[in-house]
């Protein structure tokens, strides 16, 4: 089925050229924005190296959200191998400390606290932007180090579409079929926008410098590493007029996928699983209503849920057919979070904008394995928070905030002996706060300093889950604490060059963090101390001449465990490079080098099993067939270099993608 819908997008491409051919070569350089799905960071700038924009994603073919945001200096991507899932680190901190919003929404399973970002295409984002140390207070809870909004398009024009569709191979042929449609409407009060995309791969290629060191991958295919994402949503939108702006929106993701197997080093941690996920499964309605209230005073609305479904199966072996062993079972996640949230702001105060927002969030975890009891799980969470910026003169802004949060646990079970028992509840409240200043240097430079103090409280799955029999659950945990400092520097020394850097420290306290071998080989989530994540970044962005451009970003981190030194934080290199360079005949007619170079990285908390650092490059090229369609060609990993971003999890080596483009 999934194969089909991608079909389809190829074969209307004719079609859609064809109603374009009439239309001007002429393309924003970016999407539609849907701004309502936005939260300003008052009073500071958003650097070129805190966003992606769709043009970007698009240019530089990234297919996920995890893919785009690692073109940022202080972004890292990691794998959590054992489940075939993305993680996104920024500066140091995980998602369960730096959330994932869609349109301003607020995107976590309940109980794990956190989303697989692989699961979410790009194809749909008008941008994605990160907030790095410091983010609104108006975002609402657990924004320890930042937070990431996705951010959904809105039409312009009457009528507007685009279809794109491809192929990626490597060694073992063809591997990945993908594709996106794009349809939508503005009518001026009314407007509409309906998108749907898939990918399909059947497997990913290794490296032919992949050695086999275990009986469990033989090389060429990686097996079990199949996946298949099928995403769609639809947004109605009402502007009575300049100022108001009325939003109901549904966005679906309907996914399966393999998980491949451990191929390392013979890690304790991380012996053979022989899993499947059969459904991963997500669905998300919310409202998003601005109503003026007069003057320069707004209220804004947000009113969602979210369901989370996936179902995993753990076989015997490596031919994923039988269900015997005492290792084997079949697991069923059902989760469901609903909120609402109300922000108010005035700019009547003179030289003031002053916010205010109250958040509400149930969160409900419902699991089972097939033939067990089913045990279910509730936590309430409640933030109230205040913001002021105050333009203290004409080149300075001081921006002030406050939050606190409130996290009460309704329900936590625990089956023992197949009986239902309860694990002690135990309720957090934190206060949250922050000051930042915002100046500008003449016309071309501006300077941003702040000290924010944050927290995040620990999950269901930190404090209640056995990790399958791996892990000694922990329901006293504490929430995280951090103050995070913080100096962003802008500079255009020449008008083709934009240069920024920044330097930081966050001080965290409590920290919560994975513990290896604490009886045996279980190990246990503990508030091991304090820890300080102490970094620098620097991007250039050039623009000398209409056919060239250059972008470079540089990132440092240390992260240390001040309380226990011999604990060692996971997942982030040290040092990261990015770059790309791009050589355009036309806008839409360029080719395009991208390198990326990451240190090595510990993959256990012991310092025992690392990944390796290692070196990307991959070319791009770009060719406008006409005045709407136009097609790309891509070698990824050119150099077919055999890495991994977790140890003893091989990513792909080279492929070859081709993909084609209409649009009107």
């Amino acid at each position: 089925m999934k194969k089909a819908v991608l079909l389809v997008f190829l074969l209307a491409c004719p079609e859609i050229q064809a109603m374009a051919a009439t239309q001007q070569d002429t393309q924003e350089t970016s999407a539609k924005v849907f701004t309502a799905g936005e939260i300003t960071v008052s009073g500071k700038k958003k650097y070129a190296n805190e966003k992606v924009t769709s043009d970007d994603m698009e240019k530089l073919d990234k297919k996920t959200i995890t893919q785009a945001v690692n073109l940022l200096p202080g972004v890292n991507i990691s794998n959590a191998g054992g489940r075939n899932e993305g993680m996104i680190y920024v500066r140091g901190f995980d998602m369960r400390q730096v959330p994932l919003y869609l349109d301003g929404i607020p995107q976590y399973v309940p109980y794990d606290g956190y989303v697989d970002p692989n699961r979410f295409l790009t194809f749909d984002l008008s941008e994605v932007t990160v907030s790095k140390g410091y983010s609104s207070v108006l975002f609402g809870p657990n924004t320890l180090g930042g937070t990431i909004n996705i951010v959904t398009r809105k039409p312009e024009k009457p009528f507007e579409a685009s279809l794109k569709g491809g192929i990626a191979t490597g060694n073992e042929g063809v591997s990945t079929e993908f594709g996106s449609l794009k349809i939508g409407s503005n009518l001026g009060k009314w407007y509409i926008q309906g998108t749907l995309s898939a990918i399909n791969t059947d497997f990913w290629p290794l490296s032919v410098s992949f050695t086999p060191s275990t009986v469990n991958e033989d090389g060429g295919k990686r097996d079990n590493s199949q996946y298949q994402d099928v995403s769609g949503g639809i947004k109605i939108g009402y502007t009575p007029n300049e100022t108001d702006e009325y939003t109901i929106a549904y966005n679906g993701i309907t996914s399966s996928k393999g998980v491949p197997v451990y191929t390392g080093s013979n890690n304790p941690a991380a012996n053979a699983r022989f899993w499947k996920y059969r459904d991963w499964d997500k669905a998300s309605f919310y409202y998003i209503g601005k109503t003026s209230l007069g003057g320069e005073t707004y209220l804004k609305t947000r009113a969602y849920c979210d369901l989370y479904y996936n179902v995993l199966d753990a076989y015997d072996d490596a031919t994923y057919k039988t269900q015997l062993k005492s290792s084997s079972f079949t697991s069923v996640y059902d989760d469901k979070t609903c909120g609402a949230s109300v922000e108010l702001g005035t700019g009547l105060f003179k030289n003031n904008t002053l916010k205010a927002a109250l958040h509400e969030k149930y969160d409900m975890h419902r699991e089972y394995n097939v033939g067990q009891q089913a045990k279910e799980f509730e936590d309430n969470t409640i933030s109230v928070a205040t913001e002021d910026s105050w333009a203290a003169s004409r080149n300075l802004t001081v921006i002030a905030g406050a939050r606190h949060d409130f996290r009460k646990t309704i329900k936590a079970e625990d089956l023992v002996s197949n009986v239902i028992t309860s694990f002690p509840l135990n309720d957090n409240e934190a206060t949250n706060y922050q000051l930042a200043l915002n100046g500008h240097i003449g016309n071309n430079q501006e300077l941003t300093g702040y000290v924010a103090r944050t927290t995040r409280f620990p999950t269901l799955k930190d404090r209640y889950s056995y990790r399958l029999g791996k892990a000694i659950p922990n329901p006293a945990l504490a929430p995280e604490q951090s103050w995070n400092y913080g100096l962003d520097y802008s500079v255009k020394p020449l008008q083709e060059l934009k240069l920024t850097t920044s330097v930081f420290q966050s001080s965290v306290s409590d920290v919560i963090q994975r513990v290896d071998n604490v009886s045996g080989t279980r190990y246990q989530f503990q508030n091991t101390g304090t820890a300080t994540f102490t970094g620098f970044e620097c991007s250039a962005d050039w623009k000398p001449a209409s056919w060239f451009r250059g972008f470079a970003g540089y990132s440092y981190i240390e992260r240390e465990n001040k309380s226990n030194p011999a604990i060692y934080f996971t997942d982030v290199p040290k040092h990261k490079v990015n770059s790309y360079l791009q050589f355009l005949y036309s806008r839409n007619t360029w080719i395009l080098v991208e390198t990326e170079f990451d240190s090595q990285r510990y993959s256990t908390s012991d310092g025992k099993y690392t990944a390796g650092g290692y070196g990307l490059v991959n070319l791009r090229a770009n060719a406008a067939l006409s005045g709407s369609f136009s097609a790309q060609f891509a070698v990824e990993n050119l150099f077919d270099r055999n890495y991994a971003v977790s140890e003893g999890y091989p990513e792909p080596g080279r492929q070859f993608v081709l993909s084609v483009t209409c649009s009107m």
